[in-house]
């Protein structure tokens, strides 16, 4: 369906300029994340995404990070993990590791197997039951052993949120300083339409008992469409009637205001995702020596086709009301919210992005075996070097109304109001999206094509990226009767190199800085750069720096059930491809800027733990510790508000901290009960406290993303046929966003998760698996500082899907 929209479109293309605008591009480090068993429990990389994870049912907040690298110090990538796991000199110090992503082991001798799946899934909001299934076959053929899966999975699901920009607002009458004011709440639904193809492939072919080539495969296709109804009160471009100040001498509450706006926002947004991952490998291993030699190969190409309509109501007189925070009440005065005849075209953006990654890497990993002082010795080192490129290319095309100007009555079909969070409030009848681009093709005189507009948005998001780390390492361990060590140093150099677009009023010699940008062609239609008012260019940029990271790790067996554990090693997290691109996006319907930040520096953290593990049959596992991590120049979200032609902004972009710390203790349990009358119950729990603080240059904050408490806690119990396990995780609030001053911090607020399922197994070859996720449906929330400031109240739903299998 998505091909079909957009087969004739024509990509963008800058003209006059000296280089193409991009060759290769960047293979995300968020897919790249090393296995699990590497996960440091303080500062967690991300979880590695499974070629047959589900797409089709990510979180709000993750489908929005899909492009994004993983904060390694974020709580909410912690695993459920005994602590002090080692990330030592063998491992990436930003955790980036291709074999990560392959999750096939090698091929079973003798293997002739075959298994089949249907299922079901549904999300309670949608109410919509969508079909998927999977076929995993296995076959060896002497020295040859072949495997194959692939898996589809389709979701139908509606998410409903409250969101809200709060902005510092000049009342004289109840404050002698500028007060928060509500100006822009927002009720929402989102509807989405996802499916996602998965393959992978594995060959290996036995050389010798010591030896073996393995070629391996990933395929991912992913498709969905999303549509939005959106309400948003403008109240902020009003003028103050009446207000009354909260106790808290900064919040503004009960608020009157008159000739306002509302802005009604719909949008259809497709995306075509597809994923190419190769991997060749060669392995050889004996008593005394291993030897592994692999190359690596990536193509990501996401698009994605943005058709963005706003219509707006002029002169509302509106007042609002904070009493329940998360779901304020709005009313309109002088008008009736639900009447849409005098909602008016306000303006058109269709936009055709398309991100291309491409990734190669190789890698040598050697070891051996020496003996020193009657003990051996295991000796090992490394070569590994990888490229990612990015080439992200944008048109968009900018239609405003004229005079003869169409209310959205004209195009909202037989769609009807809506009612949103669980029955808690209604927004009224939206487009009908599909209406949108006939009604522009036989009405073109109500729409007027800005070309100067589409210039400069479409180049201000066309940037290419390039990030080349080549590292080598070397790694000594031994294991004597009561001891262990091992320590070991890598050594990591980073090269990088963006080319973004720049735009400025002429009088800035913009095009003193780098590649005059003298034309686009948008959907076939070629707009030279002849405008009066502002130049545009390329400019290029780039870094380079290098690293030597040391690790020790030491173990002592106390006891026979008692050991105690010292680790430490450093980690890198450098920053996000697009960040470091020189350029600025303005979004004038959202009041929003964007900007790049070519200067930034890599974050460093070095990480301490020392712990004690306590091991008995009655007690199980019994871990603790505590650990500092050291921080360096991290990254935070800088907000702060920026005045264009008369207009307030508010301008976002990622900076470096200074320095900080982030230090507390960890536990964790781990128990098998065998015999309380079913065949096991299986339990890990875990709790990590964290203590934290981050120096800006005008203020101390605590780290962002990092909660004070995270709890998981994960059950299997097992009998028989039968199968149940369930999965808990919960975390404090974290400081999420930094905001202009204290007041306007964003605040993440508590999270919780559940999520269980069921299997039972009828006979050898069939069995049924019936699973739920985010059972309580808890909401995603934030706030500014202050809980009656609440910015975001996400539902996203529980899902449940029903899958039987047969294997052969």
């Amino acid at each position: 369906m998505f091909s079909d929209i957009r087969k004739d479109q024509t990509g963008l293309k800058a003209v006059g300029t000296s280089q193409s605008l991009l060759r290769l591009s960047v293979t995300l480090a968020t897919v790249m994340f090393t296995a699990p068993c590497m996960v440091n429990a303080q500062t967690t990389t991300a979880p590695t995404a499974k070629a047959a994870d589900d797409a089709t049912n990510q979180s709000a907040r993750e489908r929005d990070r899909i492009l994004l690298k993983r904060n390694p110090i974020a709580s909410e990538y912690q695993g459920n993990t005994s602590p002090g796991s080692f990330f030592g000199a063998l491992s990436d110090a930003e955790g980036v590791d291709f074999r990560g992503q392959f999750r096939l082991p090698l091929g079973k001798e003798g293997a002739a197997d075959a298994s089949i799946e249907a299922n079901l899934s549904y999300q309670d909001v949608a109410e919509v039951y969508r079909p998927g299934g999977s076929i995993k076959l296995a076959k060896s053929f002497d020295a040859l052993r072949l495997q194959l899966r692939a898996q589809k999975n389709t979701l139908e699901r509606k998410v409903d949120f409250y969101e809200a920009r709060w902005v510092a607002f000049n009342a004289p009458e109840v404050s002698d300083q500028p007060a928060l004011l509500l100006g822009f709440p927002r009720y929402s639904q989102d509807h989405f339409d996802t499916t996602s193809f998965n393959m992978q492939w594995r060959a290996d072919y036995i050389i010798s008992g010591n030896s073996y080539i393995s070629y391996e495969g990933l395929l991912t296709n992913y498709d969905d469409i999303a549509t939005r109804n959106r309400l948003e009160y403008q109240i902020g471009a009003g003028t103050l009637n009446s207000a009354t100040l909260d106790d808290d001498g900064s919040t503004l509450r009960d608020v009157s205001m008159v000739d306002s706006r509302i802005r009604r926002y719909f949008h259809r947004m497709e995306t075509a995702r597809d994923i190419n991952r190769h991997r060749l490998e060669f392995n050889f291993e004996d008593a005394d020596t291993a030897l592994e030699l692999g190359l690596y190969y990536s193509r990501w190409v996401n698009e994605r086709l943005w058709l963005p309509w706003n219509f707006v109501d002029q002169g509302i007189d509106a007042q609002y009301d904070i009493a329940n925070p998360y779901l304020p009440q709005t009313t309109v005065n002088n008008a009736d919210v639900f009447d849409i005849s005098q909602s008016w075209f306000a303006n058109y953006r269709p936009t055709l992005t398309t991100t291309t990654d491409t990734d190669y890497a190789f890698v040598t990993d050697w070891s051996q075996k020496l003996t020193f002082s009657a003990h051996p010795v295991w000796l090992g080192s490394g070569i590994i070097w990888r490229n990612k490129e990015r080439n992200n290319e944008n048109y968009r095309s900018v239609y405003t109304s004229t005079e003869d100007r169409f209310n959205l009555t004209e195009v909202v079909g037989g769609n009807q109001n809506v009612t949103i969070m669980d029955g808690r409030t209604t927004i009224p009848a939206g487009m009908d999206l599909l209406l949108g681009e006939p009604y522009l093709a036989s009405n073109a005189s109500q729409f007027y094509f800005n070309p100067a507009q589409s210039f400069l948005e479409s180049i201000q998001d066309i940037y290419t990226s390039e990030e080349t780390v080549s590292s080598a390492y070397i790694d000594a361990y031994q294991q004597r009767e009561s001891w262990f060590w091992r320590v070991g140093l890598r050594f990591e150099h980073t090269e990088t190199a963006t080319r973004g677009a720049v735009s400025g009023p002429v009088e800035a010699g913009i095009t003193e800085l780098g590649d005059a940008i003298t034309a686009v062609n948008i959907a076939g239609q070629t707009i030279e750069e002849d405008f009066s008012h502002f130049d545009a260019a390329f400019v290029e940029g780039g870094n380079s720096y290098h690293h030597f990271m040391p690790a020790v790790e030491l173990r002592y067996q106390l006891t026979p059930s008692t050991r105690l554990k010292f680790t430490y090693f450093e980690q890198l997290m450098r920053p996000q491809y697009f960040d470091t691109v020189r350029y600025r996006r303005i979004n004038p319907p959202t009041r929003t800027i964007t900007e790049g930040s070519p200067d930034l520096e890599p974050t460093t953290i070095q990480n301490f733990y020392a712990g004690v593990e306590y091991q008995r049959d009655s007690v199980g596992k019994l871990y603790a510790g505590v650990y500092y991590n050291d921080i360096e120049n991290f990254f935070y979200d800088s907000r702060v508000t920026e005045e264009l032609e008369g207009i307030l902004y508010d301008v976002t972009r990622v900076e470096n901290g200074k320095d900080g710390y982030i230090q507390g203790l960890q536990s964790y349990w781990a128990q098998r009960f065998s015999n309380t009358g079913l065949d096991l119950i299986d339990i890990k729990a875990s709790y990590t406290y964290s203590d934290t603080e981050a120096n800006l240059l005008d203020r101390t904050i605590a780290m962002p993303e990092r909660a004070r408490h995270r709890v998981m806690v994960n059950l299997l119990l097992k009998n028989n046929q039968w199968q149940y396990t369930t999965a808990f995780a919960w975390q404090s609030e974290a400081l999420d966003d930094v905001g202009p001053d204290v007041r306007q911090d964003t605040i993440r607020e508590k999270v919780l998760m559940w999520n269980q399922s069921f299997s039972w197994r009828f006979n050898p070859h069939l069995s049924a698996k019936f699973s739920l996720n985010n059972v309580l449906d808890y909401p995603d929330r934030a706030h500014l500082r202050e809980q009656k400031r609440v910015v975001n109240n996400l539902y996203s739903g529980t899902t449940a899907k029903l899958g039987i299998s047969y294997s052969f």
